[in-house]
């Protein structure tokens, strides 16, 4: 009888541990699909659209021409893929870590940081390069397109 107990008990921990698994998926869904709708904008060349998933403060610190102008010149015109295996969301906060594939194979690290803005989640700030930017705080003293230009 006690092992019949067990697992009853071991079969409903793990059904719950599923489905907070599943919610929390479900919860940060929103800021894959923004982040993702933002790199595909940019690699198809669709610039006001990918500007269009940028925050206000982004925005003030970065033009279109700016944004396409980066986007030419780095990686990104070549984007195909992404991978998040970091998704948290704090009140209006949200957070992206993982890597960007490119064509020819590449893996570029990335965090993004977003911000609910109405209704909605806008990129707030992108960091490129090694695994070390994953546990940094956005640095808020300095401009967003400072942070998303590689190599800065």
């Amino acid at each position: 009888m006690r092992k019949k107990t067990f697992l009853i008990t071991v079969a409903i921990f793990g059904a719950i541990g599923v489905v907070a698994v599943i919610a929390a998926l479900g919860m940060t869904s929103k800021l894959v699909t923004v982040t993702d709708e933002f790199f595909c904008d940019m690699a198809q060349g669709d610039y006001d659209a990918a500007y269009s998933h940028l925050s206000r403060e982004f925005h003030g610190n970065t033009s279109v021409d700016e944004l396409q102008t980066f986007a030419q010149e780095s990686a990104l015109a070549g984007y195909s893929n992404a991978t998040w295996w970091r998704r948290t969301i704090e009140g209006d906060e949200g957070l992206l870590d993982g890597e960007i594939e490119v064509e020819g194979g590449e893996y570029i690290p990335v965090t993004i940081w977003l911000l609910k803005e109405g209704d909605g989640w806008k990129i707030h700030q992108i960091d490129w390069g090694t695994d070390e930017s994953c546990s940094e705080e956005p640095d808020t003293d300095e401009p967003p397109v400072e942070n998303a230009t590689p190599g800065s």
